[in-house]
């Protein structure tokens, strides 16, 4: 007795492969739609705190030594005389008065143009004296191992122990017998812990350094 095979006509198996794949994505579909039954919703968000901070600022100390004139203009008239300098370096940094040769102890600013010179620091003015060749002296203590010397001024506007701000205004410029060539100077000393130092290394330091 011969068994008869069968073939299955061709649209059977794609059938039962879509069948297949419909039962698949239904599935997941509704056990999707339990899971998310279950969860509870809450549509209020709580966070940590309950309001942000505004305007956050870094805590970084910004106060920083800046020179004691903004004029472009400005130049180094007769640098700090170090004694580690070169000979030639020396030899710039010697004022000649009166037949006289000085070491400078400061540093001589000089320009064309008149112009402001500003507080180095926050200090207080101990001292404010006329002198007939460098003009107006101010002196202002910064802390107890700062305090600093501007010369060759004119037209000062602060007064003898009083609390200045870094920035004021202090004088103005002024001309003086030891530059000469109708500039306009202002003079320059530093002292630090009762030694005199450069200006333009103090320029540099950090708030730290000169507190030390």
């Amino acid at each position: 007795m011969k068994i008869k095979v069968r073939r299955l006509r061709g649209y059977v198996i794609p059938s039962i492969f879509v069948f297949l794949i419909s039962v698949i994505f239904y599935s997941g579909y509704k056990i999707w739609n339990i899971l998310e039954s279950e969860v509870p919703k809450n549509d209020t968000v709580e966070y940590v705190t309950s309001k942000l901070p505004e305007n956050i600022k870094p805590t970084i100390n910004e106060e920083k030594i800046i020179r004691p004139y903004v004029d472009s203009t400005v130049e180094i008239a007769i640098p700090y005389y170090n004694s580690n300098n070169t000979k030639e370096e020396q030899e710039s940094a010697l004022i000649y008065f009166e037949n006289i040769y000085m070491q400078n102890t400061g540093v001589m600013y000089s320009s064309d143009n008149k112009f402001d010179c500003i507080a180095i620091l926050d200090g207080k003015v101990k001292n404010i004296k006329d002198d007939t060749i460098m003009g107006k002296i101010v002196e202002v203590e910064y802390n107890n191992n700062i305090t600093i010397i501007y010369q060759s001024l004119t037209d000062v506007s602060i007064e003898q122990g009083q609390s200045i701000k870094q920035g004021d205004l202090i004088g103005s410029s002024n001309k003086n017998e030891i530059v000469g060539n109708n500039k306009y100077c202002i003079h320059i000393e530093v002292f630090k812990n009762g030694e005199l130092i450069n200006p333009e290394e103090f320029y540099n330091m950090s708030i730290e350094e000169i507190n030390e």
